[in-house]
């Protein structure tokens, strides 16, 4: 797993000017200290889309965001990853020591968890010899934000990776990501911007247009 900077340097909300030496340092510090205290983990299963409904599991998906994004496939990846509580533990001791370095950990722990996410979709699209498709998670668009818990519950992730959603729908550990994917021809995600499927557009850790 390696951690972009420029991806730790959005999620930290650094905009325009290059960071200095003295930031690049602190980056280069915090996103070793991710790596060194990661624990990924990851659980996945793949379900048939019929009438906007994860057959198996006889679960309908709500929002038209989502049903959006999957229209055209009759199938999809339903995933979950996490970074582990260690990842939590460290960020909170940081929170005591160093404002700035409990920052940019935390900014290189999200970038982290997105890197791993998208390492998981391509071994899963390896495993079942298909394309995978980009990730939808709860709360882009007006996929809710509650079907965190039932996505969750649907994969036994307290059993298997360690994570639990909260009563506030938050993941515990909070590095960690829920998503829906499509399967099939034609649904690469290379040459996509991830942002581009969330309507939200005053969202603070959009990527800016090229």
């Amino acid at each position: 797993m390696k951690i972009p900077l420029n991806e730790t340097l959005r999620y930290a909300g650094w905009r325009g000017q290059e960071p200095d030496a003295e930031t690049l340092s602190a980056l280069n510090r915090m996103c070793d200290s991710v790596l060194s205290t990661a624990e990924p983990r990851g659980v996945w299963a793949k379900f048939t889309l019929s009438d906007g409904k994860l057959k198996e599991a006889g679960y309908p998906l709500s929002g038209f965001d989502i049903l959006r994004h999957l229209s055209g496939y009759d199938e999809v990846i339903l995933m979950a990853v996490t970074l582990g509580l260690s990842i939590d533990r460290k960020s909170t001791a940081l929170q005591r020591n160093s404002a700035r370095d409990a920052l940019i950990f935390d900014a290189a722990a999200s970038a982290a968890v997105e890197a791993f996410a998208d390492e998981f979709t391509e071994k899963i699209s390896a495993e079942i010899g298909r394309p995978v498709g980009r990730r939808f998670s709860p709360g882009y668009g007006d996929f809710p934000l509650e079907t965190q818990r039932d996505l969750a519950a649907l994969l036994q992730t307290d059993k298997r990776i360690g994570l639990t959603v909260n009563r506030e729908y938050n993941m515990i550990p909070l590095k960690s990501i829920t998503a829906l994917a499509p399967v099939g021809k034609n649904c690469g995600r290379t040459s996509l911007n991830k942002c581009a499927d969330c309507p939200k557009t005053d969202c603070a850790f959009r990527t800016e247009k090229k």
